[in-house]
């Protein structure tokens, strides 16, 4: 059970959960020795270290420590929190496992989404950030100067024209809540990545 809620439960989560403060470079200020001044805890995927004074252990240690509870209590706290739905203090039914099982799988399709999200969010940002440049100098630069012009306008002065307010808008959504960015992955991600591959060819 316990090998479990290691798995389950990243020690930063936890420790960003719980109070702990972060200063740079996965180093935090730990919570243990009093006035921490410098952050002198470093977090590691599976533990943590403390080098001022040696505290040391893993997520289910550092939630034990912070609370003040023996480890199956933290164990049953992170257990209740995260809703991992494990059965401490017996053996698991097969009904038990299987769902443990499902949510497990659950939990990791939401991680690959969260994960695909925010790697995709970054591109898209770039991708949008760049071509609203590109619109903005051809806006500019492909304006009809006389008359004249007017009747034969540049293709890239009626695309900016055309785009750029909408590429504006694409680019608030990507700055807006997770609720708004999740949105606009799942309405705009083969648009944006069209967009991106004609950048590569302008």
């Amino acid at each position: 059970m316990f090998s479990d809620i290691r798995a389950r439960v990243p020690l930063e989560q936890a420790a960003r959960d719980y109070g702990v403060r972060f200063g740079r470079g996965g180093m935090v200020h730990c919570p243990f020795h009093g006035a921490d001044r410098h952050p002198s805890m470093k977090l590691y995927p599976n533990g943590f270290q403390c080098f001022t004074c040696g505290e040391h252990g893993d997520v289910i240690d550092l939630v034990a420590k912070l609370l003040g509870l023996p480890p199956v209590d933290a164990a049953k706290e992170l257990n209740n929190r995260y809703g991992l739905g494990l059965t401490i203090g017996r053996a698991a039914t097969p009904q038990e496992r299987r769902k443990q099982r499902q949510a497990a799988e659950q939990r990791r399709k939401k991680q690959a989404l969260t994960q695909a999200l925010d790697a995709w969010e970054t591109r898209a940002w770039v991708t949008l950030s760049s071509y609203y440049r590109i619109l903005s100098s051809w806006r500019e630069q492909y304006a009809p100067q006389t008359p004249d012009d007017l009747t034969k306008l540049d293709p890239r002065f009626l695309e900016a024209v055309h785009k750029q307010d909408y590429i504006g808008c694409c680019l608030d959504q990507l700055n807006g809540d997770r609720a708004q960015k999740t949105a606009f992955f799942q309405t705009h991600r083969n648009e944006v990545n069209a967009i991106e591959q004609r950048m590569q060819r302008l």
